[in-house]
């Protein structure tokens, strides 16, 4: 009984000293700081209102691929990569040596058997089917026109409505919505 009154007092001593230094170290906390218990998690945590540009300077300190550690309980250790060289190998060049497994293809059953969820031949398979119907001339001209059809008829009336109006827009909200529409077009 007197050891566990031991550890109720010596509990929030060692968590005031944890959040004291944590505190302490807040704006010091290096992007590739892995903690002994927590990983990486802390410094992602505090940068999370600004997500995208931790993950670009993330990125520039560790040349393009960067090994994100997680907790050691969680298993949420990933590599991360922007390089052009590391994403062409893993995704044409070496994509055997890359499989997705079958958390992968449980996870996005509602895609089916396609390309978002092939392995290996099928996907070699399915990757060159893709690739002749989107360098086929009658593709790329479909594309171009339905693109100038959308500026034109879709986002050039928004944009003048809202600059005659003299209101705020958000205009990542207003490009993700052309972009979607603009894929969805194509791809069905």
């Amino acid at each position: 009984m007197a050891i566990f009154d031991y550890i109720m007092i010596l509990m929030p001593f060692l968590c005031f000293l944890f959040l004291f230094l944590f505190h302490w170290s807040w704006k010091r906390i290096s992007p590739i700081t892995n903690w002994p218990i927590v990983g990486m998690l802390p410094g992602l945590l505090c940068k999370a209102p600004h997500i995208h540009e931790y993950a670009t300077q993330v990125r520039k300190q560790s040349g393009g691929t960067f090994w994100f550690k997680g907790p050691w309980f969680a298993n949420m250790d990933f590599l991360v990569t922007c390089d052009p060289m590391n994403v062409r190998y893993i995704s044409s060049k070496n994509f055997a040596n890359y499989r997705k497994g079958p958390e992968f293809k449980k996870l996005f059953e509602p895609f089916g058997d396609g390309v978002l969820t092939s392995d290996s031949d099928s996907w070699k398979s399915f990757r060159k089917l893709i690739h002749s119907l989107i360098k086929h001339r009658k593709f790329q001209l479909f594309q171009e026109r339905s693109m100038r059809q959308k500026v034109s008829q879709g986002l050039f009336p928004v944009l003048d409505h809202v600059s005659r109006l003299g209101t705020e827009l958000d205009l990542q909200d207003v490009f993700q919505r052309f972009t979607f529409d603009n894929t969805c077009l194509l791809v069905l």
